[in-house]
């Protein structure tokens, strides 16, 4: 009888079986590494910043109630890129010369603001009240003057965009004339059904 042949045939299996397990296993790792968490995580969109936004009221969407004003305060996205925006923003009425006129805008009370992501040209928005009642010669407003525009600082953002309004305006701090009622929302906002 002749072993040799046997032996060789053996020594083909268990080379042919390591062949095939390395394979295996270069093949699992192959895997592993295309289902990692990195493989497959969802690019980043950034933050819209002031210089990629355009800010605007929708004047004639302006809906009246009880001397309260609503209107659709929009963010349009000027940039060549996808961002994103969130929360509410701070808006301040401001003179022709720049100066802050009056307080702050004050903001409603929710709390849950929803990541709203923003397509090259598309538009989100939030509702300005402004509240012309306390608006008035008297104590906490001193002299009523004129807005030029809106400065709106979008959250977590130091570059400020700016939105045309005219409007009539506390020239010291005290009342609250401006409140943004909700955090910013995708699409185009409108008060008139």
């Amino acid at each position: 009888m002749n072993y040799l042949p046997a032996r060789s045939t053996t020594r083909r299996v268990f080379a042919a079986a390591a062949a095939a397990v390395a394979a295996g296993t270069i093949a699992l790792a192959a895997c592993a590494a295309s289902s990692s968490p990195a493989a497959h995580a969802a690019p980043v969109i950034p933050a819209c910043t002031g210089t990629t936004i355009g800010a605007w009221i929708a004047v004639s969407q302006g809906s009246e109630a009880s001397g309260t004003t609503n209107y659709p305060l929009e963010f349009t996205n000027t940039g060549g890129r996808t961002c994103s925006l969130s929360g509410f923003p701070v808006v301040s009425a401001i003179s022709r010369a720049g100066v802050r006129l009056g307080s702050t805008a004050g903001r409603g009370l929710l709390t849950v603001a929803p990541r709203v992501l923003l397509a090259p040209g598309a538009t989100a928005h939030t509702t300005l009240a402004y509240h012309g009642r306390l608006v008035s010669t008297g104590s906490g407003c001193g002299p009523v003057a004129t807005a030029f525009e809106l400065r709106v600082y979008l959250d977590g953002q130091n570059r400020a965009t700016y939105a045309a309004f005219d409007l009539q305006s506390c020239s010291h701090t005290g009342h609250v004339y401006l409140t943004v009622t909700q955090p910013i929302r995708a699409g185009v906002g409108t008060n008139q059904g």
